[in-house]
């Protein structure tokens, strides 16, 4: 196993852990040694300016990734398209994930994986390299931002594996790749965890301003790059539970230290429009809410208006109460979503049929794509403050958090009352994240519906290794999802009892 392991480490350094150098501004620098780029000042900044353009543009929001595959699983989002394994996922009854290389959508999930840990192999050799004595900037002057950054990116990588893949290979600057072997999601969360923790302790200590093109229009300060970084904990901390036991045994204190150190304003990053040659173009979040593409599930349009049905139904939009038109005191339904009963391709399942899509980017879409992507926005960061005080049992703290945030300003809907019951805060806690987080975070609606137990039965409830990294391993195939077959253990790699089973 040692020497698999070490062959498939090899791979991912060899093929694309150096993905970024054809960025690199060097001198001399077209086909960069290894060694040279590490020992100079030059290499090491250009090597880390790159590193959240690679987890950003490469796959965390590129339509390729697994997030389509999950917006559709989550029920919020659905298409009638089969790009990148939507058809496939959105099944009814579920099926599962056909995890082999000759799979026409594997590249979703495979080009996902190699890709983190193309940012994490690249971000322990900046580290090594600093802790070698390479000095950054004048004097040294950028040494420690370039070390925080390094951190802050093993942080996000290792902790994507772990929110979306069941095993993972987590490494730092001291691991030794040749004894290195699989571990489960969850130590690749807590390495995550802790080398962000790292981060922040490099941000709090160090002052600087990030280059405003290392994440796109943001001249983050260290203050405010340990904000982020904070915000990121938080949702590791939360996202990574797979099911209601998990999430019930949470640190949830320390869901709350991380998020009252939070970001207090949306984190975004600029767009610089469309085409090939664009760094910061979110593909994923376009197709999604692209007219006559994406359109938003009718298990939402439900929890809009509770009179029109959660499923689309037999006979068709004339059966549907104002032809299913939404009804509600939401602001937001005037604002996010439109009405849009257009809808095709009745051979592939009526299922996915819906009388409404997204429209709340819209703006950033009319603007060509030369306007802020939303990675992060404070309402997220809010409602996992109100959440982790209601597990607390600090409801009327949790209530006021609710009661200040987007329900009120954006929803325009009435506070909940002083004295709302734990089940009434859980609710408005779901819906609001429901309602207002679409098209953010990748992955986060899918997150929140596995860890609340709401998953699609026959969902699955993370990704296995891809095939093709099997391969090399020479390890055998094995996948999750489904409910005839059904392949993994319920309720820890596949989901059961959820929101809806159409077999029932």
């Amino acid at each position: 196993m040692i020497k698999k392991t070490y062959k498939y480490i090899l791979l991912i350094i060899l093929s694309i852990s150096y993905i970024n150098c054809s960025d690199l501004d060097v001198e001399n620098y077209n086909n960069p040694d290894r060694e040279i780029v590490l020992s100079t000042s030059d290499g090491v900044k250009s090597l880390a300016s790159g590193l959240f353009n690679t987890w950003f543009t490469q796959e965390q929001h590129n339509f390729g990734s697994p997030g389509p595959a999950m917006w559709v699983m989550a029920d919020w989002g659905t298409v009638t398209f089969a790009n990148y394994g939507t058809r496939d996922m959105s099944e009814e009854p579920r099926i599962f994930l056909d995890n082999s290389p000759s799979y026409a959508y594997h590249s979703f999930i495979r080009n996902y994986w190699q890709q983190m840990y193309s940012v994490i192999t690249t971000a322990n050799d900046i580290i090594i390299a600093v802790n070698n004595g390479v000095e950054i900037g004048d004097q040294g002057s950028e040494t420690m931002m370039v070390k925080g950054m390094g951190y802050f990116m093993q942080g996000l990588g290792n902790g994507y594996i772990g929110l979306v893949y069941d095993k993972a290979y987590p490494s730092d600057e001291n691991t030794d790749y040749a004894t290195l072997t699989a571990t489960t999601y969850q130590e690749s969360i807590q390495i995550a965890i802790t080398q962000l923790e790292k981060a922040i302790e490099v941000f709090d200590n160090n002052e600087f301003t990030l280059p405003i093109e290392w994440i796109n229009g943001n001249a983050f300060s260290n203050y405010e790059m340990s904000k982020l970084a904070h915000s990121f904990i938080a949702r590791l901390l939360v996202y990574s539970a797979r099911n209601v036991e998990q999430t019930n045994n949470i640190d949830w204190t320390k869901v709350l230290e991380h998020a009252e150190k939070g970001i207090t304003t949306d984190f975004n990053v600029e767009g610089d429009g469309n085409g090939s040659d664009r760094k910061w173009m979110s593909w994923y979040k376009y197709y999604m809410a692209r007219p006559t593409w994406g359109k938003v599930d009718m298990r939402v349009v439900h929890m809009l208006d509770e009179t029109i049905p959660a499923n689309w139904p037999e006979e068709g939009i004339s059966s549907l109460p104002n032809e299913g038109r939404i009804t509600s005191n939401d602001q937001r339904v005037l604002t996010d979503f439109q009405y849009n009963a257009s809808n095709s391709r009745p051979e592939r399942g009526l299922w996915r049929w819906s009388t409404y899509r997204y429209s709340r980017l819209d703006s950033w879409i009319n603007a060509n794509f030369f306007a802020p992507v939303i990675m992060m926005r404070k309402a997220e960061i809010d409602m996992l403050k109100a959440e982790a005080l209601l597990h607390l049992n600090r409801l009327p703290e949790a209530i006021n958090v609710i009661n200040a945030g987007t329900r009120t300003t954006r929803g325009g809907l009435a506070p909940l009352s002083t004295g709302a019951s734990s089940e009434d805060i859980q609710k408005a806690i779901i819906y609001e994240r429901t309602i207002e987080l679409p098209l953010t975070g990748m992955g986060i609606e899918y997150f929140d519906m596995r860890r609340n137990g709401q998953l699609q039965d026959g969902s699955l409830l993370h990704f296995p290794i891809p095939a093709q990294q099997l391969e090399v391993l020479v390890e055998p195939f094995y996948t999750f999802g489904g409910i005839s077959p059904q392949f993994g253990v319920p309720n820890e790699d596949v989901s059961t009892n959820g929101w809806y089973n159409p077999q029932n």
